[in-house]
């Protein structure tokens, strides 16, 4: 008889969120398919009740011992963490996609895909194996395929979808080439083994060895994990995806896609690269100061605000590079710090973002526009909207008493500390240029309209609740930083 305790510790700490949003993802699959008509409408109910409780879950085993699943998936501080922030994104995306879904026709497929995608997500982040982190990397990235070009009457939508495919692709063929260099040398695919030895025994002296091939290895992974990222200069598809996919697909993939890529990176830094040398690192600097400028930068001129969102998702995924520019020495680096304000970043950075896109994909569906002009007024008609979208844009732009500010202030306190100042000054100087863009945006909410009346802007109720509890995370993160920062602290 099969053993009845596979679902005791340690596998359900380590596998119980992945296992109830699978459960979901297959139940919500099949009732696609047996329902029909309004009814397709409740799947994103069963969808969000089954991420509340993958939620609850993570929360009740976020302190757990940390604990293996033959070898491959692994509960530990990076898991739990990332993993609560996943299921957070999870929620506000599908809470975004219910409202959508009523306003623009979407195929129903979307939901299980997006959960299906989460699924790999958290994969990434819990697996500890180099074979089980590119299936959970592929699961994300073939759900995200399909979503991000759902809407096939759309041109725009399609060739979004398109680049994306082929984008994906190049980027996982790089990972997988760099993946394969690490393995020749280590004889290991698992990454607890590889640590193991590179920390207490000689085995760091292989990577020392070999160094151009550790180097070129180190190269293959970060360009493969940096178009997911859309780091400059492999972000040239983000635009036009962000630009044609449904708006919560938008979202999904500059948040959700991000987190879970940006956990996968520092965990295959840490667990193998962090003892192999500083000048390795000296390529994820360089990388953090061009997609900080060049995402500013080419966000200045851009009148679509889907674009200019896209861009400046470019340059805030330069801001969360910054920690990993200082992960050099694991020995010596209190990666504890930095992991806190990656994670601080990352959750802060997901309610300002969400909340963002739902707001324009508001406006758009109101009056038929998603330039800047469109906004013209929208103070006048919705002061509730236009105060919201002041105050996710002045977190992105860093402005006091928000979560940006608090997230970029750790990230510059950590490269003051730990001797990068030049790093923090860039970070500091690019956040000034992207006031221009930010309070542009601003200055239309609440600049009257002098031609023909707009049409009115009427969010639903589900918008509604999204906007506010991003407009909540973006403001009690801002001003009570401490609520979030103390889990960081008791996790490191």
């Amino acid at each position: 008889m099969p053993n009845l305790d596979v679902l005791h510790q340690p596998y359900w700490s380590t596998m119980g969120p992945i296992l109830i949003l699978s459960v979901t993802a297959f139940v919500v699959m099949v009732l696609e398919f047996s329902v029909s008509g309004r009814g397709k409408r409740w799947l994103h109910g069963v969808a969000l009740f089954g991420t509340a409780a993958a939620l609850a879950d993570a929360i009740l085993h976020l302190y757990a011992k940390p604990q293996a699943v033959l070898a491959t998936l692994q509960n530990d501080i990076l898991a739990n963490l990332f993993t609560v922030i996943l299921l957070c994104t999870t929620f506000l995306v599908l809470l975004f996609a219910w409202d959508y879904t009523q306003r623009v026709p979407l195929a129903p497929e979307h939901t299980y895909l997006i959960l299906f995608a989460v699924v790999g997500a958290l994969t990434m982040v819990s697996a500890v194996d180099m074979v089980a982190l590119y299936v959970g990397l592929e699961v994300l990235s073939v759900s995200s395929y399909v979503l991000a070009g759902l809407r096939t009457r759309k041109l725009s939508s399609v060739e979004g979808g398109i680049k994306y495919l082929v984008m994906g692709g190049v980027s996982s063929a790089l990972l997988l080439y760099g993946l394969s260099f690490v393995y020749g040398l280590s004889g290991t695919t698992n990454l607890g083994e590889l640590f193991a030895n590179q920390t207490f025994t000689a085995g760091a002296a292989i990577f020392q060895q070999y160094p151009a091939i550790t180097a070129l290895a180190f190269v293959l992974i970060l360009a493969g994990l940096g178009i997911k990222l859309s780091l400059v200069p492999f972000h040239m598809w983000t635009p036009d995806t962000y630009a044609g996919a449904p708006s919560p697909v938008s979202a999904m993939l500059s948040t959700l896609a991000k987190t879970a890529a940006f956990g996968m990176l520092l965990r295959i830094v840490l667990y193998v690269f962090a003892v192999s040398g500083d000048n390795l690192f000296y390529l994820i600097s360089l990388l953090a100061a061009v997609t900080m400028v060049v995402g500013n930068l080419i966000a200045l001129p851009q009148q679509d605000m889907k674009r200019l969102l896209a861009y400046s998702s470019v340059a805030q995924a330069g801001y969360v590079l910054v920690p990993f520019t200082m992960l050099t020495n694991a020995t010596v680096v209190d990666w504890g710090s930095l992991v806190d304000s990656i994670g601080f970043y990352l959750l802060a950075y997901t309610f300002m973002t969400v909340g963002a896109f739902a707001i324009v994909h508001v406006v758009q569906d109101a009056r038929g526009s998603r330039t800047a002009d469109a906004l013209t007024g929208l103070y006048q008609q919705s002061p509730w909207l236009a105060g919201s979208l002041t105050v996710f844009l002045l977190g992105l732009a860093g402005m006091p008493l928000t979560a940006g500010f608090i997230g970029k202030f750790y990230i510059f306190a950590d490269t003051l500390h730990l001797h990068h100042a030049w790093l923090g000054v860039l970070l500091f100087l690019t956040s000034v240029v992207s006031f221009y863009y930010y309070f542009g945006l601003i200055r239309k909410l609440y600049q009257p309209s002098i031609s023909v009346q707009p049409a009115r802007v009427q969010p639903t109720a589900a918008m509604s609740a999204l906007v506010g509890l991003c407009v909540l995370g973006t403001i009690v993160l801002g001003i009570v930083p401490a609520s979030w920062l103390h889990v960081l602290a008791a996790l490191t």
